[in-house]
């Protein structure tokens, strides 16, 4: 679906669990990285679930209803996701359901908000999202019809935003690596959480060494897990990737952050999966953290 001023598709690569009861909100603030009781109804906020180590589970987006939340998360990690959210209810007085009959939609390039929607709050560029029955769609003026849900995509990857297991590999990924904590994931005034402690250590003790930054790449499309190069040396590895249609794509990479601060006060020759690429850093991950403090190897 698509507007005359905007574009709108849906994300067939997500899926949508609930949450009620009457200490949903507890549930949910006492094992999610993000603030569950400050989010209003009809507000949605990036979060995640970690290990006790700090490392990310599975990311998602959270929209508060009248009645308890909706978890949309990508929809290889919906089941781990369920089979983990149960184990940590216990006998609370919270509903747990996977809501297969569900859909998300998301909205962007000025696209109208249609009502029931919720503002992307990581970035300007990713608009609204919509979560509602499958066959049918947010009531926005209609157009050409549905847009490609990998245009979106390449407007998230453009802004930085890493979203899914490919960007933030389940057990292996830390937040703040991710620059998540300043997309609105990450709470350190609430209190604790599941991850909470390295997280909180990571923060305050700038333990950052590695940062998820989207390159702009020429001349070919990497593939995800291809090598970040600079002559012989690997610097980092592809992430997400958009585009490839042309000579142009983009593609989000994890490399250490004193490489992408000696790179972005110079004049280097990048390649991405073999194919020439540049750092396009997003004003939001300005300024970077200095790497004298969080990466002395």
């Amino acid at each position: 679906m698509s507007s005359s001023t905007g574009q709108a598709a849906q994300d067939p690569e997500r899926r949508v669990i609930r949450i009620g009861g009457a200490e949903a909100a507890d549930f949910l603030q006492s094992i999610l990285t993000s603030d569950m009781e400050a989010l209003s109804p009809g507000e949605t906020r990036a979060s995640a679930l970690l290990t006790p180590q700090g490392r990310i589970l599975a990311d998602m987006m959270v929209l508060r209803v009248d009645d308890g939340f909706m978890l949309d998360c990508d929809a290889s990690r919906a089941d781990d996701l369920f089979t983990r959210l149960r184990r940590y209810k216990l006998r609370r007085p919270v509903a747990l359901e996977i809501l297969d009959d569900h859909r998300l939609w998301v909205g962007w390039d000025d696209a109208a908000m249609p009502r029931g929607a919720s503002t992307d709050p990581r970035h300007p560029a990713l608009g609204w999202r919509w979560i509602g029955p499958a066959g049918s769609g947010p009531e926005t003026a209609s157009g050409s019809g549905p847009a490609d849900i990998d245009q979106w995509h390449a407007v998230r990857i453009a802004a930085g935003v890493p979203q899914g297991p490919v960007d933030l590999q389940p057990e292996r990924a830390l937040m703040l690596e991710a620059g998540l904590d300043r997309l609105g994931a990450v709470d350190f005034e609430k209190g604790c959480y599941v991850g909470q402690e390295v997280t909180a250590r990571t923060h305050y003790r700038g333990l950052v060494k590695r940062r998820i930054v989207p390159l702009e790449v020429s001349g070919g499309c990497p593939a995800s897990g291809e090598a970040v190069s600079e002559g012989e040396r690997d610097l980092g590895t592809v992430l997400s990737v958009a585009g490839g249609g042309g000579e142009r794509a983009l593609c989000l990479a994890a490399m250490k952050l004193s490489d992408i601060h000696r790179i972005n006060d110079g004049d280097h020759e990048l390649t991405a999966g073999g194919h020439a690429a540049r750092l396009a850093i997003p004003d939001w991950m300005l300024p970077l953290p200095d790497p004298s403090k969080t990466d002395t190897g």
